[in-house]
């Protein structure tokens, strides 16, 4: 079960009422222990099964009994989504009087502002604060801050950006079906204009047209709505399945009734928009005008003409906007591919396990159950090695602490340093390079001399131009009497803690036998394929611990995989919009030319029977089609060298303004619109002028 401590008011101060039970006291925390607990809603209802009589219970977590006294509202997740259930924090007055304490940079504070508050105000007075903290506490406050956040952004965290280019490429979409369906409908009230016309001169009302054409188009679009929304209901399921963990901090994906209202409103619009528009113009012109330029003038009305094409420009500039914002994408996942992680992630098996409870309450127990499960592991026939680490690359920072390096000044110190510990086999299962000096050996025990390695990342900033080994440090700020004093034995190279796309951190390692932690990972190098490994892993160490259950089994590819999910979920998803807005614009293209061609037939077959080459026949209609397309390309490259500003901090080691990406895409989007002219215009250069001549 997953957990975190609070203080009393947390739900209170959130508006978060329980559904079952109560929350805690204000005399329940900040004192001794209180093994009370608040279930998540979650928790409740698929462990606990939903019992109403739930309040009162107790549960053994850990090897320690807790009393249920609520239940969390349904939905309610903080500060992660994965939460169980919360306990009320335990520290005494002594534990918080420790200097020790000053430094868990890991609690958060929340707040509520007043509403007369601004939020600047209320940072202004934060500031203050810390300023009379970094005074009054300079060992622990000096050169540390703290900053206002809003809880939304809190809990979008990184998510916010992808969602918002992801909310823009779906409005962009939108705009481009919106513009295809209202070109199809002018294209449509085109060749009608002399049936209109007839039905004029034939005695029917202007109103009673308007409302004919306007009927069929809401109809129209409210039927290709309604079949929109099946099928965006289903989507919606999809995405929620295909989502990388993490990219969103919500659970449920409800259409709503603000779903529903948009859906109506935007298919009601655009069919009375793109509906009325054509019957309005037709009702400025007189029927005689109308006929006659359908006969042998021209063949579409100028109007409708000249909105077809401006609504085709529309489409293909939409188009490549989009498509060059997926390009970006593609170009930067590319980049993000080829990054080294710092480590060999083939052929290696990770086993997340936690020791708890009474029986691994003491170092002993914890170090001699490590000391085990890698000698057995490393026994299993197909393992070529085995090793410990308490964090796993591209999973997490691990902890962080200040250091201080002996015999430099007490104001030239280090602040949020990461920390792993290890087992001397660590570099040899993940292949990560040794630089200088040794690894970690045996030798390296608990009561041995305190040692420890450091990566490059590190080197760099703090020991520039001087060789780090042999060098002594300590994780306090300043030195005195009590720190205790670890020697840099070995220079390692880095390897990216966080994600694939985040810089190495600067980062001290120490051996898990002088350091032993009840959280860690197994990981396991082996030749033949990883998950072959898990069975017989899972027989070592249900031996050593039967009652020890693993939390989690994931190949280090799998890892980094994960690590890159985002970004590949967010290039598949702007790609298959971009490839939706193509196919829309090209369609759009050949669709306006193909009635344009068809309109013009007369024209044509007049032209050919003079004695006109089918190329000179092609060419007037490819013309026309490349200029709308070249028009369309040159606005929609001037709107995405300003839209794509925005996706800056989504992209690895790529320009928003990437030449490449224009290029490729610009001839991409200029073959296709040229491949969408030249079909109806083979047609036309084909035409037999006898039948052409006699068309209507």
């Amino acid at each position: 079960v997953s957990f975190a401590y609070i203080t009393g008011g947390f739900f209170d101060l959130l508006g978060a009422r329980p559904q079952l039970g109560r929350v805690f006291r204000e005399d329940e925390t900040w004192h001794q222990p209180v093994n009370i607990a608040v279930l998540s809603d979650h928790f409740w209802r698929t462990t606990m099964k939903g019992d109403p009589r739930v309040v009162g219970r107790t549960m053994r977590v850990d090897g320690t009994d807790v009393q249920i006294v609520g239940v969390a509202p349904p939905r309610f997740a903080f500060p992660v989504a994965d939460i169980d259930f919360w306990q009320p924090v335990a520290w005494t007055a002594e534990q918080r009087a420790n200097v020790s304490f000053r430094r868990a940079h890991w609690i958060r504070a929340i707040a509520r502002v007043r509403p007369s508050v601004p939020e600047a105000t209320a940072n202004a007075q934060l500031q203050s604060v810390v300023h009379r903290l970094s005074a009054q506490y300079p060992e622990t406050n000096s050169k540390m801050g703290a900053e206002m956040q809003p809880l939304h952004d809190f809990i979008s965290g990184s998510a916010r950006r992808p969602l918002i280019i992801l909310l823009g490429a779906v409005g962009l979409l939108l705009l481009i079906a919106c513009a295809h369906v209202g070109n199809l409908l002018l294209v449509h009230a085109a060749g009608r204009q002399r049936e209109l016309a007839l039905r004029l001169a034939l005695g029917a009302g202007r109103t009673r047209l308007v409302r004919q054409v306007l009927t069929e188009s809401v109809v129209l679009s409210l039927l290709g709505g309604a079949a929109a929304l099946a099928l965006g209901v289903a989507g919606v399921r999809v995405l929620a399945t295909l989502q990388p963990r993490g990219l969103l901090p919500v659970k449920s994906f409800d259409i709503d009734w603000r779903v529903l209202l948009f859906v109506f409103a935007v298919t009601t619009a655009c069919g009375i928009l793109f509906g009325i528009a054509p019957s309005l113009w037709g009702q400025r012109q007189q029927p005689a005008s109308a006929l006659g330029e359908g006969g042998r003038t021209a063949g579409v009305g100028q109007r409708m003409r000249r909105w077809g094409d401006l609504l085709v420009v529309a489409e293909v500039a939409l188009a490549l906007l989009l498509t060059v914002g997926a390009g970006l994408l593609v170009r930067s996942f590319r980049e993000l591919q080829r990054i080294d992680p710092g480590f060999d992630a083939s052929g290696v098996l990770a086993l997340d396990l936690q020791l708890g409870g009474a029986r691994y309450d003491s170092l002993a127990p914890l170090t001699s159950f490590e000391h085990d499960l890698v000698e057995r592991a490393r026994a299993v026939p197909g393992v070529a090695s085995a090793a410990l680490t308490s964090s796993l690359p591209l999973t997490d920072l691990g902890w962080t602490s200040d250091f201080s390096v002996e015999g430099r000044p007490r104001d030239d110190y280090a602040t949020e340093v990461a920390h792993r510990e290890v087992s001397p086999e660590y570099l040899r299962v993940m292949r990560v390079p040794l630089r200088r000096g040794r690894m970690f050996t045996d030798a390296d025990a608990r009561g041995a001399e305190r040692v420890v390695v450091v990566n490059e990342a590190l080197v760099r900033r703090y020991f520039a131009g001087k060789d780090p080994v042999g060098q002594r440090i300590c994780f306090d700020r300043v030195p005195d009497s009590t720190s205790t004093w670890r020697t840099i034995v070995g220079v390692i190279g880095d390897e990216r803690q966080i994600a694939v796309a985040t810089e190495p951190r600067d980062e001290i390692i120490a051996p898990v036998a002088q350091d032993p932690q009840q959280g860690f990972s197994l990981i396991v190098r082996t030749a033949s394929v990883p998950t072959s490994m898990v069975a017989p892993l899972r027989g070592v160490v249900r031996a050593i611990d039967p009652n020890l259950a693993i939390q989690r089994v994931r190949t280090m590819n799998a890892v980094r995989s994960a690590s890159l999910a985002r970004d590949r979920f967010l290039m598949t998803m702007l790609l298959v919009f971009a490839s939706v807005g193509l196919a829309l614009a090209i369609v759009g293209v050949y669709g306006v030319l193909a009635q344009v061609t068809r309109r013009r037939t007369r024209e044509m077959g007049i032209r050919i029977a003079l004695g006109a080459a089918g190329a000179e026949v092609r060419w007037m209609v490819v013309r026309q089609g490349l200029r709308l397309v070249v028009a369309g390309l040159v606005i929609g490259g001037v709107l995405a060298l300003v839209v794509t500003r925005g996706m800056q901090r989504v992209l690895f080691h790529v320009p928003p303004s990437d030449p490449l990406t224009y290029a490729v895409v610009g001839a991409m989007l200029a073959a296709t619109g040229l491949a969408a002219a030249w079909l109806p215009a083979y047609r036309a250069s084909r035409t037999d002028p006898a039948l052409a001549l006699r068309a209507e």
